[in-house]
């Protein structure tokens, strides 16, 4: 049972890519990645790509600071990623005739100094990398980065790229950003339900996996199973963060963004003409809404927005049934006292049809400036590049970063194929991770009070956005 239900999963993963797709039909998802203790022959090769002799010059790449673990590696030193990310960009080098110069900034999120580059005409980088919230939707918006479809070379549709960003954060069918297997940083931060098995043991509840392959895994039995987690742990009566036990927590920041967007929240969508309209006054995003606050009633889960890492130390002393948390969190746990399983976030009902699983907007994208003047070149060396990391860098990141060699069951590799073939972005400016926050702190579903108080400029953000995709 549980194998023909992912195997029926995996074909619809393995669905050719419609980008234009309406948001309401859209079945569009990346395939699913493989691990690597399977032998697969993935069929792409450098081969089919066009020759090209760089002669010798630098291709450039200014990198978010904390971005450049998968991208930049000088030397090999025994570190199993980072050698096959040498390896990677070493076999591009010498293939293309180039030399690569990729810098790390000395910022996070140095968006100031992209912007800077490209009003000067600076052509020392061909790509650039950053997050995708932190002024860069407003840089887009402005006209600075090529969109992808001028690429002649380059096939953002194959899996080696995440498709998903095209149908989520561009419209228009314009491509200005985009990420993949290049940079594996954007699966690191994906976000999942990660669960005690100690804990759903010693409560006599069952894990939630075969809900997960049957795609019945939805809010309510997410709910049921939380209720079950709340223990006045210390025996002061009182609900406390430092002494209890919980349903469910993590960091009120990245949390609720995942659990909206696990439940099909997406405040922008496509319209007919693939242009962005607005999508939140309607009666799933309410829905949406009073599930979150029956998940956080009575108290028997903690969303915290107080201290970043406290809902993570209740996890290490085995105070958390459920919690938020990202991926790559599955090796970090992995010496842990207590074993961990790994689950996608929640859908809404089980008309929902698909699990979506939030990529974080700490997740570095790339964007190629119109300072650019080597168009075709960038888009056969991107190619390149993400073509060698798919076939020789990220079954080195499933064994070794996601610990997945090791992994305790066959469910775990299964989860996290459906989690990042899941993954989903979200248009920041729309609706903050605060709003939600607010909400459960007041117990009471605000969300037509504060839709009044920001429709107007989230309409004219809306105009904007059609006038530049449409142009």
């Amino acid at each position: 049972m549980k194998k023909i239900a992912l195997l029926l999963a995996l074909i619809l993963m393995l669905t050719p890519v419609l980008v234009a797709c309406d948001s309401n039909e859209d079945d569009t998802s990346r395939e699913a990645p493989t691990a690597s203790n399977e032998t697969v022959d993935t069929g792409y090769s450098l081969d089919q790509l066009p020759e090209l002799d760089f002669q010798k010059e630098k291709f450039g790449m200014f990198i978010d600071k904390g971005g450049a673990n998968y991208l930049i590696s000088e030397e090999e030193t025994g570190d199993l990623v980072g050698d096959a990310v040498f390896q990677r960009n070493l076999a591009i080098e010498e293939k293309y005739n180039l030399e690569f110069n990729m810098v790390e900034a000395e910022v996070n999120q140095p968006s100031a100094e992209i912007r800077n580059f490209i009003l000067a005409d600076d052509k020392t980088y061909h790509m650039y990398v950053n997050v995708q919230h932190n002024s860069m939707p407003s840089m887009i918006l402005d006209g600075y980065f090529v969109d992808w479809n001028e690429f002649e070379h380059l096939d953002y549709t194959k899996p080696y790229w995440n498709s998903r960003i095209a149908r989520d954060i561009n419209f228009g069918g314009k491509v200005y950003t985009m990420a993949g297997d290049l940079n594996l940083s954007t699966y690191n931060s994906t976000n999942c339900v990660m669960f005690n098995k100690n804990l759903f043991d010693d409560l006599g509840i069952d894990y939630p996996y075969q809900d997960v392959y049957d795609y019945t895994w939805t809010i309510d039995k997410f709910i049921s199973i939380v209720k079950q987690g709340y223990s006045d742990l210390n025996g002061n009566t009182e609900v406390d963060y430092e002494g209890d036990r919980f349903g469910f927590s993590g960091w009120a920041p990245e949390m609720n963004t995942a659990i909206y967007i696990g439940m099909g929240g997406k405040p922008v969508i496509n319209d007919e003409n693939n242009m962005p309209v607005l999508n939140l006054n309607n009666e799933r995003t309410i829905k949406i809404f009073d599930k979150i606050l029956e998940v956080f009633d009575n108290k028997n889960a903690f969303i915290n927005s107080k201290v970043y890492n406290i809902d993570k130390n209740m996890r290490n002393e085995g105070r958390i049934l459920m919690d938020d948390s990202f991926v790559y969190f599955l090796s970090i746990n992995r010496d842990s006292e207590f074993e961990f399983g790994v689950v996608p976030y929640p859908m809404l009902d089980e008309e929902q049809g698909e699990y979506n699983s939030r990529a974080a907007n700490i997740a570095h994208l790339c964007y190629v400036p119109t300072t650019n003047t080597q168009l075709e070149e960038t888009g056969i060396i991107l190619e390149a590049m993400s073509i060698e990391s798919y076939n020789n860098v990220r079954p080195v990141y499933y064994d070794v970063t996601l610990s997945l060699k090791e992994a305790p069951d066959e469910e775990t590799l299964d989860m996290v194929d459906i989690i990042l073939a899941s993954s989903s972005y979200m248009y920041e400016g729309f609706l903050g991770p605060g709003t939600v926050t607010t909400m459960v702190n007041a117990q009471t579903n605000t969300f037509a009070s504060w839709y009044a108080g920001n429709e107007a400029p989230f309409r004219k953000q809306i105009e904007e956005m059609v006038e530049f995709y449409g142009a």
